[in-house]
C-alpha cells in the first residue's frame, strides 16, 4: 500500500491536467451511455415498420418515469425518426471520439511526465551515492532497476492509468442506464459480479509477488550480460563461452517460469467473465420473455438493457486486467522506491562553506575508516601533506592506499579522525568546491563513448581550440589525437577500446590539465603500460605534476624515487615516512619492497 500512494503521490504536480482528463475520461462514460439509450428508439421508431415515419424520436426511462423527446433539441425541419436518431448516432460519435483523444493525451502526458520526473529521481540518488554503494550493488543490477522496473512502472502510470478511468466512469454511466431500464433486471445480472472480483483480487496478490520475482530474475540476467559483454576477451581466453551460455539459460528458464505463474493468473479473469456472461444471459432471458410479453418492457427497452449490460461486463473484465497490470507494476516498484528512499551516505551539510582555493596543507587527523561494521581498514592515520609537496604513498596490495586518498575528494567519509584542507574539515565545506580543487588520474582510465573533444572536455564548457592544443601538447597527446581520421572529432570505443593503453592514459592526463586543480591525485597512474607508453605517460604526467600539490600511489618504486616524501603503508598503518634514500637506510618495509622488485 505504501508503494501505491507514493505512485499516486508522484502525480500530484500534474494534478490538474489530470483532472482535465478525468472530466474527458467522464465524457467517454457519458456518451457511452448515451449510445444505449438510442438502441431503444432505434429498434421502436426506426425498425418498427407499424411506427409513423414523422413521429419524434423518444427515449424512455421508466424509473423515474420520463420520456426524453429528442426532436426538441433540433429544429423542426428535420423532425423525422431516421433524421433525429442518426444525427444523435453522429454526434454521440463525435462527442465520445473528441473526449476519448483529448482524456487519452492527457492522461499518457502525466504518466509519461511521472515515469520521467521518477528515472530522473533514481538515477539522481544511485549518482550521488558514495562509492561503497557501488561495491555493494552490482552495476547489471542497477541498470535493470532504472530500465526494466521503472519500464514495468510506466504502463501503470500511463497506459493502465487512463484505461483504468476511463473503463471505471464508463462502468458507472451504463450501471445507472441499466438500473434506469429496469432496476430487477439490473440487480440479478450484477449480483454474479463478486463471483469474478473476489478471485481477481487474490490473482492480483499472487501478480503482485511473481512481479517482483520476475524483476529480480531481469535484474540477474542483466548482471549476467554486463560482466560477460565487457570482460569478453577473459571469457574468450578462458574458452568459457559454453560455461556463460548455461549460466545465461538456467536465468532465462527461471525468468520463463515466474513470468509463466504470471500467465496462468493473468488468464483466469477471461474465462470467469464469459461463464458469468453465460449465467447472466440464460436468467436474463427467462426475465426478459415474460416482460416483453405482458408489455412491461419493449424490444428496444430490452435491446438497450442487453446492450448496455454487455458493454457495462466490457469494463469489469477490462478492470480485472488492469488489476493484473498495476499489481504487476507495484510489484517492480518495490526495488525502485527502496533506492529512492536511501539516504546519501556522503551529504553536504545543510549550509556548507564554500572552500576556498588550496593554499597551505592537507592533514589527516588520526583517521580511522571501516567498511559497515567490518573491522577498520585505515587506523589513526596522521600525515600532512603541505602545499606543492609531492607525496607517495607505498606498501603492500591491499594496504589500503587508494581508499586513504579517496578519502581527501570524500568518496567515503571517516569512520573516527578527520581530514582537513587548509583546517578546515571537508565534511563542512560542499563537494562542489571540493572536488573541484582535486584532479585525480587512476590506474582505471575511465573514458565514454564520446569524441575525444568531449572525453578531454569532461566536465567543462567552451574549451577553446588553443586551450584544447595545449592539454593535447602538455599530455604527449597531440600528435596521435591528428593521426585519428577526425580528429578531435573521432568518436572512441565505450571505455576507450580502440586506443592503447598509453592513449587512454594520456587522454586521461590532458582531462587532468585542462581542470588545472591545485590538488593532483595519481593511483597507479603508469602500472600496467609497457616501457615506451610509461615513458611517454611520465612525461606527460611531469607536465601535470608542475606547480600543483601531488599525492602519488604507486607499487613501482622507481616512479615514487624524487618524492619530497614516501609514505609507506601496511594493514592500514603508517610504519614508515621520509625519503628514498633515509627509507633504503633505515632497513625496515620500504627497503625489503625496494629489494624485491630489484631482484
Amino acid at each position: 500500500m505504501s508503494d501505491l500512494l507514493r505512485l499516486l503521490r508522484s502525480v500530484k504536480p500534474y494534478r490538474f491536467l489530470l483532472l482535465g482528463g478525468v472530466v474527458m475520461m467522464v465524457g467517454v462514460g457519458f456518451f457511452e451511455a448515451v449510445a444505449a439509450l438510442l438502441i431503444g428508439p432505434i429498434f421502436d421508431r426506426v425498425l418498427n415498420p407499424s411506427a409513423p415515419d414523422s413521429t419524434v424520436a423518444l427515449i424512455t426511462i421508466p424509473f423515474f418515469q420520463w420520456t426524453i423527446y429528442l426532436d426538441r433539441l433540433l429544429p423542426e425541419w428535420i423532425h423525422n425518426v431516421w433524421t433525429v436518431v442518426s444525427i444523435f448516432i453522429i454526434g454521440v460519435a463525435f462527442g465520445k471520439a473528441i473526449c476519448e483523444y483529448v482524456a487519452n493525451y492527457l492522461l499518457n502526458f502525466v504518466g509519461f511526465s511521472v515515469i520521467m520526473d521518477l528515472r530522473n529521481q533514481l538515477y539522481e540518488r544511485i549518482i550521488n551515492q558514495s562509492v561503497s554503494f557501488f561495491h555493494r550493488h552490482s552495476t547489471g543490477k542497477l541498470i535493470s532497476t532504472v530500465i526494466n522496473d521503472i519500464e514495468k512502472i510506466q504502463l501503470a502510470v500511463s497506459q493502465v492509468l487512463a484505461d483504468s478511468l476511463r473503463q471505471s466512469f464508463t462502468l458507472v454511466c451504463l450501471l445507472v442506464v441499466i438500473f434506469v431500464l429496469d432496476w430487477r433486471l439490473a440487480l440479478l445480472s450484477v449480483g454474479l459480479i463478486p463471483l469474478v472480483l473476489i478471485p481477481s483480487a487474490k490473482l492480483g496478490t499472487r501478480i503482485r509477488r511473481s512481479s517482483r520475482s520476475s524483476q529480480a530474475n531481469l535484474a540477474e540476467i542483466s548482471q549476467l550480460l554486463h560482466e560477460t559483454i565487457s570482460g569478453n576477451r577473459i571469457v574468450k581466453a578462458f574458452r568459457m563461452e559454453r560455461w556463460e551460455l548455461n549460466r545465461f539459460r538456467n536465468a532465462a528458464r527461471k525468468l520463463l517460469h515466474v513470468n509463466l505463474g504470471f500467465v496462468r493468473a493473468q488468464a483466469m479473469t477471461s474465462p470467469l467473465m464469459e461463464i458469468l456472461g453465460a449465467i447472466t444471459i440464460v436468467f436474463i432471458l427467462l426475465y426478459a420473455r415474460d416482460s416483453i410479453k405482458n408489455n412491461t418492457l419493449t424490444t428496444g427497452m430490452f435491446v438497450s438493457f442487453i446492450y448496455a449490460l454487455f458493454k457495462t461486463y466490457e469494463p469489469v473484465k477490462r478492470l480485472s486486467g488492469i488489476n493484473n497490470s498495476f499489481q504487476q507494476a507495484v510489484g517492480a516498484s518495490a526495488k525502485v522506491f527502496e533506492l529512492l528512499e536511501l539516504k546519501d551516505e556522503v551529504a553536504e551539510k545543510p549550509k556548507a562553506l564554500v572552500l576556498p582555493p588550496f593554499s597551505r596543507s592537507i592533514v589527516f587527523d588520526k583517521v580511522s575508516f571501516a567498511y559497515e561494521g567490518r573491522e577498520p581498514f585505515l587506523k589513526e592515520i596522521c600525515l600532512e601533506v603541505k602545499a606543492g609537496e609531492v607525496i607517495a604513498i607505498v606498501g603492500p596490495s591491499g594496504a589500503g592506499k587508494t581508499t586513504l586518498v579517496n578519502l581527501i575528494p570524500r568518496f567515503f567519509d571517516t569512520t573516527r579522525g578527520r581530514v582537513l584542507i587548509d583546517g578546515t574539515d571537508v565534511r563542512d565545506v560542499s563537494l562542489d568546491s571540493l572536488r573541484s580543487q582535486i584532479a585525480m588520474v587512476t590506474q582505471e582510465t575511465i573514458l565514454f563513448n564520446d569524441t575525444v573533444r568531449n572525453n578531454i572536455c569532461y566536465g567543462h564548457r567552451n574549451v577553446s581550440e588553443e586551450d584544447l592544443d595545449d592539454v593535447a601538447r602538455a599530455s604527449i597527446a597531440y600528435d596521435f589525437i591528428h593521426q585519428m581520421p577526425n580528429g578531435y572529432e573521432t568518436v572512441i570505443a565505450d571505455r576507450g577500446e580502440r586506443l592503447s593503453g598509453g592513449q587512454r592514459q594520456r587522454l586521461a592526463i590532458a582531462r587532468a590539465l585542462l581542470k588545472n586543480a591545485p590538488i593532483l591525485i595519481l593511483d597507479e597512474a603508469t602500472s600496467e603500460l609497457d616501457a615506451e607508453s610509461e615513458r611517454l605517460v611520465q612525461k606527460a604526467l611531469s607536465n601535470l605534476m608542475a606547480g600543483r600539490t601531488v599525492i602519488v600511489i604507486a607499487h613501482r618504486l622507481s616512479t615514487v624515487r624524487r618524492a619530497d616524501k614516501i609514505v609507506v603503508l601496511e594493514n592500514g598503518m603508517i610504519r614508515e615516512v621520509g625519503t628514498h634514500q633515509d627509507l633504503l637506510k633505515q632497513g625496515g618495509i620500504y627497503q625489503r619492497l625496494h629489494e624485491l622488485q630489484i631482484s
